[in-house]
């Protein structure tokens, strides 16, 4: 949860004429390093036509939360356009190469390991396919065999650098919906936790492997899930190098 919520409110505000507020509990105006330079989303100070309620606590595909999971509503998220300032656009003027990105990292919660595919699937599918593999971040991670690394110091810097990549491979989170505000294909491992009914682009491969729940939008464990390792498990390496050839070939 996080700069991917943002971005999907961004898409809601999108679809509303005039200028657009997306609020807070209260109806207060929000602001978020998402949305800067977007002409459509009211500052604080200005007046606006419509607003959208869009923030922690108040997710359109959220339908509840506990201690032990998260339960979803299906939803069809639209991803808003990020709009770049002058300085990024040069940014991504100087990024040369016809790249992939590829995220191996989550961030470091329980329910985060209920989303991961695991380093050794990743290191393998960087050795099947022989691309310019790209991992981005503000320090420098651990590399995947046959990965360089591209310093991102914030979420818009990663944004900047997926502008000018040719494909991504990465988790369902932020960088997924990043790819689809700028309509960029790729894979998207979303194993059993959630499914893309709830937060899948049609640009994307999004691959869901359990609907063999009791919901088939995903268990949403918020602790450690025997299913979601499970559904990870069905998710090989070889399956993935064929749908991102998908895209590498141009198809």
């Amino acid at each position: 949860m996080g700069w991917g919520d943002e971005i999907m409110a961004l898409g809601e505000a999108e679809k509303l004429s005039g200028n657009v507020a997306i609020v807070d509990a209260s109806g207060m105006p929000r602001q978020h390093p998402a949305w800067l330079g977007h002409l459509k989303i009211a500052k604080p100070s200005e007046s606006f036509e419509n607003s959208v309620l869009n923030c922690p606590g108040h997710r359109p595909y959220i339908k509840s939360v506990t201690a032990a999971s998260w339960k979803w509503k299906e939803y069809t998220p639209r991803a808003g356009r990020i709009q770049f300032s002058p300085e990024e656009q040069k940014q991504s003027n100087k990024l040369v190469g016809n790249f992939v990105v590829i995220e191996p990292f989550l961030k470091n919660k329980v329910e985060s390991q209920n989303r991961g595919w695991g380093w050794g699937n990743f290191a393998a599918l960087t050795q099947l396919v022989d691309v310019d593999w790209v991992q981005v971040g503000a320090t420098k991670p651990k590399l995947l065999p046959n990965a360089r690394w591209i310093q991102t110091k914030t979420a818009r810097d990663m944004a900047v650098v997926l502008s000018k990549a040719k494909s991504f491979v990465a988790p369902e989170g932020g960088m997924h919906h990043t790819a689809a505000s700028l309509n960029l294909a790729g894979v998207v491992i979303f194993g059993g936790f959630i499914s893309p009914q709830v937060t899948g682009y049609s640009c994307h491969t999004n691959i869901f492997t359990g609907d063999d729940t009791e919901s088939s939008l995903g268990c949403g464990k918020r602790v450690k899930c025997i299913h979601c390792e499970r559904a990870m498990q069905e998710i090989t390496p070889e399956y993935v190098a064929t749908k991102l050839k998908v895209y590498l070939d141009g198809k």
